[in-house]
């Protein structure tokens, strides 16, 4: 299946980038209502001759792991020296005060896009936030984005970066409909009926219409990313098709919150076993030894356990031998729940398909001997430094057969 949604340059004709400053963020600093020093503007809206300004309809974003709000407002570029031949042109960018301004922080990221309608986008994401991740993976950059100067990404950029079927809503939370090239609502209603089967079945059929049906045809991270975004691709136009049918019958107030929390809690433990039944998949086709979810001291259940439980209960089987791979979707504070499981593993591994944690939670993920595991064409997301102590999938998966090479069965 072909996952290419088009291109970035088909919404944007150009994105700035930066983390806030305190003088256009914080009231107490300042109530100019302006992002200064902004050269690059100039070539994404254009340069404001003759003390004329340039007005752009805008839609301002919020956007954090809690919640997301937008605003209508405007932009106002112009030159605040314009009428000073004697002086260097001086660019600002004044905003319009809302809700979303209103909520911003210093060191929050800011990204303003212009779009094929020559308006503008605000985008508001939260410091070290998971949805800021994404948007910077989407956009090819990672976390060192620096405070108060501008990182302009011209057209032609964009242009080169096609967006993966994983990235589609992060677009729909901007507001951008994607069209999409592939539809296969039909044959999921027909074969499942109008209700989701169990996700091992799911997942099977996701890999039945990837681009790869083996985990040997390429690299365990291109299978694993196909897989997983395959997946997420079908799930979201079968689950919309669902909740077009049940909101068509209504509801009741008491129904329609039990319903929204149903559909929420489905997303998050689909999304969290779909990555494990995919994972487990690679370890099957690359013939390698593990148990899933097996019980060990004090009721823990580690998601994989290599070679396997019978291994770990071995009170003479090498411990260095012994490995323990956690998965998560996203991280967030949940990777230490990793720690306390199989406590005979003293290097544990967690893999996730989150992109640019921050600095600090890998940091303090190698101070407790846990080594993240990352599919490598995320891997960009992170910075320079964070990436040389990333492992690939691969790289995870030459551990274990290295490993296992040495059991004497």
């Amino acid at each position: 299946m072909n996952w290419n949604q088009g291109r970035l340059s088909d919404y944007f004709k150009g994105i700035c980038v930066k983390r806030l400053s305190a003088t256009e963020s914080d009231p107490n600093t300042s109530h100019g209502h302006e992002f200064q020093g902004v050269r690059s503007f100039v070539e994404l809206f254009g340069k404001p001759e003759g003390g004329y300004k340039i007005t752009i309809p805008t839609r301002f974003l919020y956007l954090d792991d809690e919640a997301h709000f937008a605003a209508n407002g405007e932009l106002t570029f112009y030159d605040s020296r314009w009428n000073n031949p004697n002086r260097a042109a001086e660019y600002r960018l004044y905003y319009t005060s809302n809700r979303v301004t209103e909520s911003m922080y210093t060191d929050d990221c800011l990204l303003i896009a212009k779009d094929n309608n020559n308006e503008a986008i605000v985008i508001v994401a939260k410091a070290e936030s998971s949805i800021l991740s994404d948007i910077l993976w989407l956009f090819g950059l990672n976390q060192e984005i620096k405070t108060g100067k501008f990182r302009f990404i011209h057209s032609e950029e964009l242009d080169i970066r096609p967006i993966p079927a994983c990235a589609i809503w992060i677009l729909e939370t901007l507001g951008i409909k994607c069209e999409t090239k592939e539809d296969y609502l039909i044959e999921m209603q027909e074969r499942f009926g109008f209700c989701f089967p169990d996700t091992a079945t799911f997942s099977a059929f996701a890999r039945s219409k990837s681009n790869y049906k083996h985990a040997m045809d390429a690299s365990a991270d291109e299978v694993l990313f196909d897989w997983y975004n395959t997946e997420d691709y079908l799930f979201r136009i079968f689950e919309e098709s669902l909740l077009a049918e049940r909101i068509e019958r209504g509801f009741t107030p008491d129904s329609f919150v039990s319903y929204a929390l149903s559909v929420l809690n489905r997303r998050k433990s689909r999304a969290g076993q779909s990555l494990e039944n995919h994972i487990a998949q690679v370890f099957i086709d690359n013939k390698l030894i593990f148990s899933r979810t097996p019980i060990t001291e004090a009721k823990s259940k580690p998601d994989f356990l290599f070679p396997s439980i019978k291994y770990y209960l071995d009170v003479d089987f090498p411990e260095e031998l012994l490995h323990m791979l956690g998965v998560k979707t996203t991280c967030k504070d949940r990777w230490r729940q990793v720690l306390v499981e199989a406590k005979r593993v003293s290097n544990k591994h967690l893999l996730t398909m989150q992109g640019a944690i921050s600095v600090n939670q890998t940091k303090e993920m190698q101070m407790h001997n846990l080594q993240l595991v990352v599919p490598k064409m995320i891997h960009s997301s992170y910075t320079h430094e964070q990436q040389e102590w990333l492992w690939s999938v691969d790289d995870f998966l030459v551990e274990l057969k290295n490993s296992q090479a040495k059991i004497i069965t």
